[in-house]
């Protein structure tokens, strides 16, 4: 089963950034705990502040499957929706040689 590359694409609500940043703060050493997450950071957009990217690598996509059910992530994904602008964009990317 090959790795799995993704870019998640966060905006927030005007004057929640710190909400986001402190969300992931939480998160990062949780995630990077889990069997099979190979990267788990995020990026500030330098020219709108209520954008992020997120850069996830994981080993598989049962790895993935799991982060996913993780109860740290439903918990996260129960509170996104008072901070964030809309629901995040999701680009899973292969790798091209």
């Amino acid at each position: 089963m090959s790795a799995i590359n993704l870019l998640v694409l966060i905006e927030v609500q005007p004057g929640k950034r710190q909400q986001q940043i402190q969300a992931y703060e939480k998160l990062k050493p949780l995630v990077l705990a889990e069997l099979g997450c190979l990267q788990y950071d995020m990026f500030a957009d330098a020219s709108d502040e209520n954008k992020f990217v997120l850069v996830e690598h994981w080993a598989s996509q049962d790895a993935l499957d799991a982060h996913d059910q993780a109860p740290h992530m439903v918990e996260a994904d129960r509170l996104n929706p008072s901070f964030r602008a809309k629901p995040s964009v999701v680009i899973k990317m292969s790798r091209v040689d």
